[in-house]
């Protein structure tokens, strides 16, 4: 099925499959949008309208490479899917509201053009396209992808990274690089919970992204699973492994509310086409994706690693899908039979002694 909804048949017309292939990518990515709402909405209420013209610049850029790519190679247009759409904004809300236009529509050209395009739909993927957009800027230009501005006054402008008025801030990831703390003051941690703090510009307000978590368990369960174990592992690995001086609880505060961790959880990390089909193999993906996450974070070149893990492990998610639930699986029912056989063992001298007498 998925290699005929690929296939061009007239160039104009959809066959069933395909159309039945648009439906549901259409309802994942609504979902997915309502779930980016409330990012783009503290975006827009940190950083001002230069937050609002990113994601716009950034979605326009997506559906124009998409719309030309599918023209060029002659497939039938995607676009009514949203999946543009949903990768323009996420690759903008990842990167901080002082990036020029142009990082902006290199990171989504790269997503689109060479991460999504080459392999059909976006059911047929093999990586995400905004984790590989960031990655791609991020190992070319890693002085623009970090450079974030301190949190502008009200009704100021952010200025460009470069220009003589732009003042770069200090991020959580940063700070944990450093071995530094926040603090233990209440008000510094309902300043992380909100996103009061220097990072990119969509990724900070923790307080949006668990309403978002919230929503993807009673929307989509599976992907919450895979979300809900990379979080637990990432936990845990900082609990053991704090960076900072102040405190193995400060630093699971730091790590999970720092950087893209909770966003790549929800919008990377748990996209449908990557997860695999059982249970555990879809908790065992999240885990490994935490540790993998951490592991960059800490011996890594950059502040952050989450798209890098989450390329990881969605390059190894055939592994999770044959692995991790197989042998549970048989075991259990090994068990059960075992179990049975017993049971019927058991009742048949009964039943015989019954009729004896």
């Amino acid at each position: 099925m998925r290699q005929e909804s690929q296939t061009p048949t007239d160039g104009r017309l959809f066959t069933p499959e395909m159309k039945a292939e648009l439906r549901t990518t259409q309802k994942q990515m609504l979902d997915r949008l309502v779930m980016l709402f409330a990012p783009t909405v503290m975006a827009w209420y940190y950083y001002g309208s230069r937050a609002l013209w990113l994601v716009c610049i950034a979605v326009l850029t997506a559906v124009v490479c998409e719309g030309l790519g599918m023209k060029i190679l002659g497939r039938h247009p995607t676009l009514r899917d949203l999946s543009a759409v949903v990768t323009g904004v996420t690759v903008a809300l990842c990167l901080p509201a002082s990036s020029p236009a142009w990082l902006i529509v290199l990171a989504v050209s790269f997503a689109v053009l060479a991460a999504k395009l080459p392999f059909g739909t976006a059911r047929s993927l093999l990586f995400s396209p905004a984790a590989a957009g960031l990655a791609f800027v991020t190992v070319c230009l890693p002085q623009y992808v970090f450079a974030y501005p301190a949190l502008p006054a009200s009704g100021e402008s952010v200025p460009v990274f470069g220009s003589s008025a732009f003042t770069e801030g200090v991020s959580l990831t940063q700070m944990l690089q450093n071995r530094a703390s926040v603090g233990g003051e209440l008000a510094n941690y309902l300043d992380i919970l909100l996103g009061a703090h220097a990072g990119a510009m969509g990724t900070g307000c923790m307080v949006a992204l668990f309403g978002a978590l919230l929503f993807l368990l009673l929307r989509r369960p599976k992907q919450f699973t895979a979300a809900i174990g990379f979080l637990a592992a990432a936990a845990i690995f900082a609990l053991l492994f704090p960076r900072t001086t102040a405190g193995r609880g400060q630093s699971v505060a730091m790590e999970l509310c720092g950087g893209m961790l909770v966003f790549g959880a929800l919008f990377l990390l748990s996209e449908e086409p990557f997860l695999p089909k059982t249970f555990y193999g879809r908790l065992v993906y999240g885990v490994c994706g935490g540790v993998f996450c951490m592991l960059f974070r800490r011996f890594g070149a950059f502040e952050e690693g989450v798209m890098f893990a989450v390329l990881l492990t969605q390059a190894l998610s055939g592994v999770f899908n044959r692995l991790p639930d197989a042998g549970f699986a048989r075991r259990l029912q090994a068990h059960r039979r075992r179990k049975d056989r017993s049971r019927t063992e058991t009742a048949l001298p009964e039943k015989g002694g019954a009729a004896d007498a």
